[in-house]
């Protein structure tokens, strides 16, 4: 075969390199897979817990058809106890780190304010006392309950407001409303001004529902008006034991939508950054609920009980006490999922992204194997980010 340029020996090798050859793989791909993560010593088994998504309540002043928490149902709040012990065990775990995440969750967190307070002052002095560089706050909220003292407690903490809701009131008032029945459009939109106009950094939650999928870049125009130009695009929850939405639909969705953003000067966060992360640095991205710094992200609740899965807090499997997890530190290995489950998972071309479904989607679906819907999801995003130039934003 006559060369087509001098130097191709020296390309092919280097493509060979990077996994690109004509010549069949010498092991399943399965194997393959396993090796290059032993190689590089990614176990999914994270040392400690970097992280809380702190379940400050289950109460809520609104109800939305699609929430995977179990809101008002009069389970206790958390407690100034709770809180002390919950964030004493965190940043012990994690003396002399740069940085810890503490997010606020509900129900509605703003409902408890006043734990939030408390617990963000305590947050940093245990920072001082245990060498951490930095606290970083979010709060997730419906955007309903903005008074003037959380705004400045915001702009205080340099919080990270994500409010939550699903784009123009036509849509959002399908699935989001009030207890009473009613929208809530003008007084979050309101809300969310004032929070822009305090300098306040805030984010657009959007859950992908049936009714908004099919115009989702209409939606994320309609968030860019309002002023926010970070958007956070929900992995859908199946706790109806299904995908709720068409996985080719949704990530093709997405695609445009994120080319929408950054054509605007916004970011749109989603499922596919794990595609354009596993593709701008050659290595797996399969274990979502390992954090940049290694660690655990997980649920801090009442009672001084934790739950390894930051998403899932009915499932007792995944619960346990402050004092277990500090005698039995390996139980935070329980939050990684069993990788590449089924048959058609070894085979699949983005198996070294997915790897399978996550613990808390095998627990919601009671079911090992991947939700069709989530497998058309990441292979249609894999053959897209391949044609795209963007990279990461």
């Amino acid at each position: 075969m006559k060369r087509i340029r001098d130097d191709e020996p020296q390309i092919l090798a280097e493509m060979k390199q990077l996994g690109f050859t004509s010549e069949p793989p010498a092991a399943p791909q399965r194997d393959l897979i396993f090796d290059r993560l032993n190689g590089l010593g990614m176990t999914g088994k994270p040392p400690r817990i970097s992280g809380y998504r702190i379940v400050v309540t289950d109460r809520c002043n609104m109800t939305c058809t699609y929430c995977f928490v179990d809101t008002n149902t009069g389970a206790d709040d958390i407690t100034i106890p709770d809180l002390r012990e919950g964030l004493e065990y965190l940043f012990e775990q994690n003396a002399g780190q740069e940085e810890v995440t503490i997010q606020w969750f509900g129900g509605e967190p703003t409902t408890r304010f006043d734990l939030m307070q408390y617990g963000d002052e305590y947050a940093l002095e245990l920072a001082e006392k245990h060498g951490v560089g930095r606290v970083q706050f979010t709060v997730v909220t419906n955007g309903v309950l903005i008074k003037d003292p959380m705004i400045e407690h915001f702009k205080k903490f340099k919080y990270g407001v994500g409010v939550s809701f699903d784009g123009a009131p036509d849509d959002n008032k399908v699935e989001r409303f009030l207890l009473s029945g009613k929208p809530a459009d003008q007084r979050i939109h309101r809300n969310i001004q004032r929070l822009l106009d305090a300098g306040v950094h805030v984010g657009c939650n959007l859950t992908p529902t049936p009714v908004n999928v099919s115009n989702l870049p209409d939606t994320v125009e309609y968030v860019l008006s309002l002023g926010i130009n970070f958007i956070y695009v929900n992995t859908p929850i199946p706790i109806s034991g299904r995908w709720h939405v068409d996985g080719e639909a949704l990530c093709r969705a997405v695609f445009r939508s994120r080319l929408l953003a950054l054509s605007r000067g916004a970011m749109l966060f989603s499922s596919l950054d794990r595609i354009y992360q596993a593709l701008d640095t050659r290595l797996p991205k399969m274990y979502e609920h390992i954090q940049q710094d290694g660690g655990l992200n997980a649920a801090l609740l009442s009672r001084g009980r934790i739950s390894i899965l930051d998403l899932n807090w009915r499932d007792d499997s995944f619960v346990f006490p402050i004092s277990q997890l500090r005698e039995q530190p390996e139980l935070l290995a329980g939050a990684a999922k069993n990788l590449l489950p089924a048959k058609q998972c070894g085979e699949c071309p983005a198996a070294a992204v997915c790897g399978g479904p996550s613990r808390n989607d095998v627990s919601l679906r009671n079911n090992p194997e991947p939700d069709p819907q989530m497998c058309d999801f990441f292979q249609v995003g894999l053959e897209l980010a391949l044609t795209d130039h963007t990279g990461l934003q």
